[in-house]
C-alpha cells in the first residue's frame, strides 16, 4: 500500500440511528481480480452482486452504502474509509466484502484472523477489526445459516451451496470498524470436481444475494434494541 496509514479511528454513533450495511465489491478499474467463468473478470461479478444486493436491501428499508458503483479502482484505504464513515461503530451495522474465484466450491466465508480486543475511544487503523471480531464471528454464523437454508430456484431439489468458513488477514477487512465478513463466491462443483454451476450463473447469483439479504434481516433483528433488551432473543 503506497499511501500512509490514516489516523486512528474514533467510532461515532450514527445520528440517524439507522441500521447500515456496507457493500464492498472487490477489485475494479485496471484491477480485474481473478478470471472466473468463461473469461469473466472477478470485478464484474462482485459489482453485479453488490448492485443486486443493494437493491434487495434498500427495498427492505436498509440504509446501504457501497464502496463502488461502477468500474473504478479503489485502494484498500479508500474502501475502508468509506465503510468506517458509514457505519455506526457497533452492533447496528454490517460490512460485507464480496469476492469471486474459480477455485474451490460454493461460498467461502472469512472473518479476520485478528484476536479480539476491548474497544477504546481510538482504534488503531491496521487492527481496528479486533474490537469487532467477536461480533464478526456471529455475523458469519448468521450468513452461514442463511446460505445453508438457501436453494437455487423455488424447487425443493435446487442446488445446495457448499460452504467453507475460515479466518484470514486482509488489509481491508482488518481495518473495518464494524462487524465484517468477506464472502468469496466459487463455482458449485460435483464430487468429481467438475463445475456444475459457474459463478456467472444468474440463478446462482440470485441464490447468493437472496441468502445474504435474509442474513441481513436476521442480523438487524438480533441487533435491535428490543432484541438486546430481551437477551438477544428474537420477538
Amino acid at each position: 500500500m503506497r499511501a500512509q496509514s490514516p489516523a486512528p479511528i474514533a467510532p461515532v454513533k450514527s445520528p440517524t440511528g439507522r441500521f447500515v450495511v456496507v457493500l464492498d465489491a472487490a477489485h475494479g478499474g485496471e484491477d480485474g481480480g481473478a478470471q472466473v467463468g468463461l473469461s469473466v473478470a472477478e470485478k464484474t461479478v462482485t459489482l453485479a452482486l453488490s448492485v443486486r444486493l443493494r437493491s434487495l436491501l434498500t427495498a427492505r428499508g436498509f440504509s446501504v452504502v457501497t464502496t463502488r458503483e461502477g468500474n473504478v479502482a479503489l485502494e484498500d484505504v479508500a474502501r475502508v474509509q468509506v465503510a468506517n464513515r458509514a457505519v455506526a461503530g457497533g452492533g447496528d451495522s454490517a460490512c460485507l466484502t464480496l469476492h469471486a474465484t474459480q477455485a474451490g466450491s460454493g461460498a467461502h466465508l472469512y472473518v479476520s484472523s485478528l484476536g479480539p480486543t476491548a474497544g477504546g475511544r481510538f482504534l488503531p487503523w491496521k487492527t481496528a477489526q479486533s474490537a469487532f471480531v467477536t461480533r464478526s464471528l456471529k455475523l458469519a454464523s448468521v450468513v452461514n445459516s442463511a446460505l445453508e437454508h438457501s436453494t437455487a430456484g423455488d424447487s425443493a431439489d435446487g442446488l445446495k451451496i457448499p460452504l467453507t468458513l475460515g479466518r484470514t488477514s486482509l488489509p481491508g477487512l482488518d481495518s473495518m470498524a464494524c462487524p465484517a465478513v468477506a464472502l468469496e463466491m466459487a463455482p458449485i462443483r460435483g464430487t468429481d470436481g467438475k463445475v456444475l454451476t459457474e459463478v456467472t450463473d444468474e440463478q446462482y447469483q440470485t441464490q447468493i444475494v437472496g441468502a445474504l439479504a435474509a442474513a441481513m434481516m436476521e442480523w438487524r433483528t438480533d441487533s435491535s434494541p428490543d432484541s438486546a433488551a430481551a437477551g438477544g432473543q428474537k420477538p
